[in-house]
């Protein structure tokens, strides 16, 4: 009997090999339809992605921005306090915060320029100022008027517009503000009135005031010498008028502010100025003679300044003679 030693053949599934033909497609890779559509699907991620992220970052400067001038404004207020004026640069370390937007480009400054000088900031009545809130037509909706100072940041653009000066300010100076939303001129601006910088230095009732030292005593015969009268406080131009009842001896000396002054006859004999001029000057060429007694002559100088609503104040003064 004859045994087969041969073992049978397992049963298995027969390996899948792949055709010639799918072979050659997958070494060619995609075909150019394909890589079409996956650039189509990339441009269109890509110009997605910038239109999200272009507001996006326009906001995020804009917000960042606000809070500079923001911060901006309340140190120059704070400032003004301390000091009873603005400084004249904000450029310099330590005036504000930060002297740049978030652009890295400088902060603007325009100013009252009178609050620019020391301790000016109580005697002020008013300012060339203005601040003009625009409606998206262009035209005023409101305006703001007495301003201080105006601090802006040249926005995303990094100009300035509608145009602004710049630096201390001496003539009627409006600012244009559009608050409206995709406006070209986005500059963003912030200001402070002058009542606000006088609340923050206490300001309270002070006015104007006429400096001058004592008198030198005058001597029969001899020439007096010059005295040199001062405004504190106000604003210039000032107008100055001298009372002397006694015109004799009003004659004899001479009152100078910008051109000579002619003193009125009696102490309530200034109701308006007469003569303009930063400072007053008096002095004698012979004011009294050797048949003069001498003694004591009063007189009053007063003073008024330039302001809208003018502030005005006197001073009496007493010229002693000696024999």
């Amino acid at each position: 009997m004859m045994i087969d030693t041969h073992p049978p053949h397992p049963t298995s599934r027969p390996i899948h090999r792949p055709t010639h033909a799918r072979g050659m497609a997958r070494e060619r890779g995609f075909s150019l339809i394909e890589l079409s559509i996956v650039m189509i699907i990339i441009g269109l991620i890509i110009a997605g992605g910038v239109g999200v992220y272009e507001p996006s970052m326009r906001q995020a400067l804009k917000n960042k921005n606000e809070t500079i001038v923001r911060q901006a404004v309340e140190t120059l207020i704070g400032f003004a306090g301390a000091h009873k004026s603005l400084p004249r640069e904000i450029r310099h370390a330590g005036v504000v915060g930060a002297v740049q937007d978030a652009q890295l480009n400088p902060l603007q400054y325009a100013f009252d320029a009178a609050l620019g000088a020391v301790d000016r900031l109580c005697r002020r009545d008013d300012t060339p100022l203005s601040v003009q809130v625009l409606k998206p037509d262009g035209s005023v909706n409101f305006e703001v008027s007495n301003v201080a100072f105006v601090v802006w940041s040249r926005g995303y653009d990094g100009r300035t517009g509608p145009e602004k000066a710049l630096g201390p300010i001496d003539t009627p100076t409006p600012y244009p503000v559009p608050l409206y939303a995709e406006n070209v001129a986005d500059d963003l601006v912030g200001w402070a009135t002058l009542a606000e910088l006088q609340a923050a230095a206490g300001c309270g009732s002070q006015g104007m005031t006429i400096l001058v030292s004592a008198l030198p005593v005058a001597r029969i015969g001899a020439t007096f010498g010059t005295v040199t009268l001062t405004p504190e406080g106000g604003k210039p131009p000032y107008g100055w008028c001298v009372a002397f009842p006694d015109q004799e001896r009003a004659g004899k000396l001479a009152f100078k502010a910008d051109g000579d002054l002619t003193p009125a006859g009696a102490f309530d004999g200034c109701g308006e100025s007469r003569g303009s001029g930063d400072t007053l000057t008096i002095h004698g060429l012979a004011p009294f003679v050797a048949a003069d007694q001498g003694g004591p002559y009063d007189f009053v100088v007063h003073l008024q300044d330039g302001n809208r609503q003018p502030h005005r104040t006197s001073r009496r003064l007493s010229l002693f003679v000696a024999p």
